[in-house]
């Protein structure tokens, strides 16, 4: 998946994965999507790869055949 956002800053893209992490403000969002979606993928032994800068984020979704 790709988009052509603003990216992920560098000093939190070791954070977007962690439960309740969010860039919104408070009650906006809960922070669980990414978690969610991680936890899924590695369940399935699988893995998530994210690339981003701006005007350019990938994330990239692999899983085992």
């Amino acid at each position: 998946m790709e988009d052509t956002g603003c990216g992920i800053k560098e000093e939190i893209k070791d954070r977007i994965f962690e439960p309740f992490f969010t860039t919104r403000e408070l009650g906006e969002a809960s922070g669980l999507g990414l978690d969610i979606v991680k936890r899924v993928i590695f369940k399935h032994n699988g893995q998530v790869i994210v690339d981003s800068i701006p005007g350019k984020t990938t994330f990239k979704v692999s899983l085992p055949i």
